[in-house]
C-alpha cells in the first residue's frame, strides 16, 4: 500500500525545489509562472516536456481551461514544449480524455521513488573500497560541473540545462556533486534538502565512464549528507529502462508509483 503521507511530502519537495531552480535560472530563459493557481515552469531553450511542466494542476477549479491559459502564456513566452507532470491520480483527477483532446500525449516514462531515513542508516551507506571519488562543487567549478552533467544526458556540453541545474549552486539547501575516476571529473549530480525531505535530483555519468559505480557512489554520499542536513526522508524519479531503478532498490528505495510525462509540442 502507497503511503500517502509519504507521497505527499515527496511530491511537495519536488514542486518547491523545481521552481526554486527556475528562479534561480531566469537570466538563461527559465519561467515561472502562475495562472489560475496553478504553476509552471519552462525552459524556452529546452525540448523536454519533463523540464517545461504544469506541477498543480489539481489545484485548478478548471483544469481543462487553465491548460489553454497556460498554454498561450507559454507560446507567447517562447517555449518550445509544454509537459504535464504528476501522479496518476493527477492525471486521472483532471481527465485523460481532456488531456488528450488538447493536444497532449505520453511522451516518456519515470519511476517516482522514497525511502524514509535514520542514523542507523549510516552503516549500509559506507564506500567500498573500489569506489570512485565524490566530491562537493562549489560556483568556481559552476562551467565544469554544468559540462560533464551535460554529456552525462547526451546533449551538447554546452546546453542550457547543465547551466540551468548549475545556477542553484550555493543556495541552502542545494549541494551539487562531481564523481571522479582516475582524476577526471565524470558524472555530475545535485540534492535540494527542504522541508526534511531530500530531492536527490539527476545524476549522469559521461558515456566513456559508465559502469564503474559512479551512480552508486552518488547515491550513497547524497544520503549522508542528507542525513547530515536533517533529513527523514528522500526521493528520486528515474527512468524505467536504464540501470537507475536497480540502484535505487539496491539502496533502499520503494517504487511509490510510475507516471506518464506527457507532452505537446508547441512549434509544431
Amino acid at each position: 500500500m502507497i503511503d500517502r503521507e509519504m507521497v505527499e511530502r515527496i511530491e511537495r519537495a519536488e514542486n518547491d525545489s523545481f521552481t526554486a531552480m527556475y528562479r534561480a535560472a531566469t537570466d538563461l530563459g527559465t519561467a515561472v509562472v502562475e495562472i489560475d493557481g496553478v504553476t509552471t515552469v519552462w525552459s524556452r531553450h529546452d525540448n523536454d516536456p519533463g523540464y517545461n511542466c504544469i506541477i498543480n494542476l489539481t489545484d485548478a477549479s478548471n483544469p481543462y481551461l487553465t491548460i489553454t491559459h497556460i498554454e498561450e502564456a507559454a507560446r507567447a513566452d517562447g517555449a518550445i514544449v509544454l509537459g504535464i507532470d504528476g501522479s496518476p491520480e493527477t492525471i486521472d483527477a483532471v481527465g485523460k480524455d481532456h488531456v488528450a483532446r488538447l493536444g497532449f500525449r505520453e511522451d516518456y516514462q519515470e519511476h517516482m521513488w522514497g525511502r524514509r531515513l535514520a542514523d542507523t542508516d549510516l552503516a549500509i551507506m559506507a564506500e567500498p573500497a573500489d569506489a570512485p571519488t565524490v566530491r562537493r562543487v562549489d560556483a568556481a567549478e559552476s562551467d565544469a560541473f554544468a559540462r560533464v552533467l551535460n554529456i552525462g544526458y547526451d546533449l551538447p556540453e554546452d546546453s542550457v540545462r547543465g547551466h540551468i541545474f548549475a545556477a542553484t549552486l550555493g543556495l541552502p539547501g542545494w549541494a551539487h556533486y562531481l564523481v571522479e575516476y582516475d582524476g577526471q571529473p565524470g558524472s555530475a549530480s545535485v540534492m535540494c534538502v527542504t522541508d526534511g525531505v531530500a530531492q536527490l535530483f539527476v545524476a549522469t555519468t559521461m558515456p566513456v565512464f559508465r559502469g564503474r559505480g559512479g551512480q552508486g557512489a552518488l547515491i550513497r554520499r547524497r544520503l549522508r549528507d542528507a542525513l547530515e542536513l536533517g533529513a527523514d526522508l528522500a526521493t528520486s524519479q528515474t527512468g524505467t529502462e536504464n540501470a537507475s531503478p536497480r540502484n535505487m532498490q539496491r539502496r533502499g528505495f520503494e517504487l511509490l508509483y510510475t507516471r506518464w510525462i506527457l507532452g505537446k509540442r508547441l512549434t509544431d
